[in-house]
């Protein structure tokens, strides 16, 4: 049985990994901060999709993590799969001041600066670290971060969006330092650029549906990826995205 765990799952980019995985054959654990939210999205996937399970996960509340992974631990022993995709971005605040203090300079706030890499770069390293064990014991253990073409220092051509963009960097960071440190382990760590989608972050206009995106991920990353790919930053269909 191909276990996979999934953050931030309960609409949007999440939810169709989850779609897409149940499809594929996965046991698949939905998470979002809510267990309402969570449950909900769960029963709609299960009707036509497969086997979905709903949990409840704060991903900036560790002791949170840590008993979500014993749960697994009770009750499959392994994950195979973990996807990183929780995270925030302070654009999609409805509080126009709050993300002025995220993306001007002479408004800039460290405590907003700081939550976001808390989210968007730590939590996804904590959710290894936890996670790990589990992970060793997979035949194919693989750990998917969801990034941002936002994150790529050379690729970045203008000013401002200071922590959305920062978090996303430091994410890079921070996965190829772990990668590297797993590789022995034979766990395959990556970052992937979803690209830009059709989503509550991406907007209406966006090229990219969440199934062509989702799609590209599974069955460009996730079903190909190799050991000598881990810490690798990757574009949803596979290729390297500049750093």
């Amino acid at each position: 049985m191909k276990i996979a765990l999934v953050t931030g799952a309960y609409k949007g980019l999440g939810k169709e990994i989850c779609l897409q995985l149940a499809e594929e054959g996965y046991t698949v654990i939905l998470t979002a901060r809510s267990m309402e939210k969570a449950e909900a999205a769960a029963e709609v996937l299960r009707q036509d999709h497969g086997h979905v399970l709903a949990r409840t996960l704060d991903v900036s509340n560790e002791q949170e993590i840590q008993q979500l992974a014993e749960w697994v631990e009770a009750e499959f022993g392994h994950l195979d799969l973990l996807v990183n995709n929780a995270g925030i971005n302070s654009k999609d605040n409805p509080d126009k001041e709050v993300f002025m203090k995220n993306f001007r300079l002479d408004m800039l706030d460290a405590e907003q600066v700081l939550e976001h890499i808390r989210i968007n770069s730590i939590a996804p390293i904590l959710m290894v670290k936890h996670f790990r064990q589990l992970l060793r014991r997979s035949s194919r253990p693989v750990v998917v971060s969801i990034g941002s073409w936002l994150g790529s220092v050379s690729v970045k051509n203008s000013g401002g969006h200071y922590s959305y963009a920062t978090s996303k960097s430091a994410l890079n960071m921070m996965n190829k330092a772990m990668a590297l440190e797993l590789k022995e382990e034979g766990i395959i760590a990556v970052v992937v650029n979803p690209g830009w989608v059709q989503t509550d972050m991406g907007g209406s206009k966006a090229p990219l549906t969440p199934e062509e995106s989702v799609n590209g991920i599974v069955n460009n990353v996730i079903k190909r990826v190799k050991i000598a790919d881990t810490g690798k930053f990757l574009q949803w269909d596979g290729t390297e995205h500049p750093w």
